[in-house]
């Protein structure tokens, strides 16, 4: 995942949030943001993935999908990550909406998927108003990269 990490900001005050899939990917997210001096939020939708990863150096939470809003004090974030398989969501739509709202303008959204689901989510993505949606190979399997753009759309 380490490869990704080119796609954050190198700017100062950079916000990052991760939606976590393991411990691996949150350390190594985890040690990047605290050498680079980046504020990390990072979220478990599992109470399993919650206990891996609580005690790293960063703003760790057990959210809820349903929950109406996955940030705090409505702060924005310029990039995200889903290492979450959302396809084991309820509603992966309506996670990628609220998603949406929680993005700075031209923000950027890293979706791990299978390549098998690379085609369905970017349609997913181009009708909640995601723009610049991009699959991008790396070493461990499949990303779709997307973006916000000028905040224009309601969703």
């Amino acid at each position: 995942m380490e490869e990704l990490f080119v796609i954050i900001p190198k700017l100062p005050g950079v916000r990052v949030y991760q939606f976590s899939d393991a411990f691996e990917s949150s350390k190594s997210l985890c040690d990047f943001c605290q050498e680079q001096g980046h504020y990390l939020e990072i979220v478990a939708l599992e109470d399993a993935i919650y206990e891996e990863i609580k005690d790293l150096p960063a703003k760790v939470r057990r959210i809820d999908e349903d929950k109406e809003r996955y940030n705090l004090r409505s702060m924005q974030f310029d990039t995200i990550f889903v290492n979450y398989d959302i396809t084991k969501l309820q509603d992966p739509e309506q996670f990628l909406r609220k998603t949406y709202r929680m993005m700075k303008n031209a923000a950027d959204l890293l979706l791990f998927l299978d390549k098998a689901k690379i085609e369905e989510f970017t349609k997913l993505l181009e009708e909640l108003n995601y723009v610049a949606i991009n699959p991008i190979s790396y070493s461990k399997g499949s990303v779709l990269s997307a973006k916000k753009m000028h905040g224009w759309a309601k969703v």
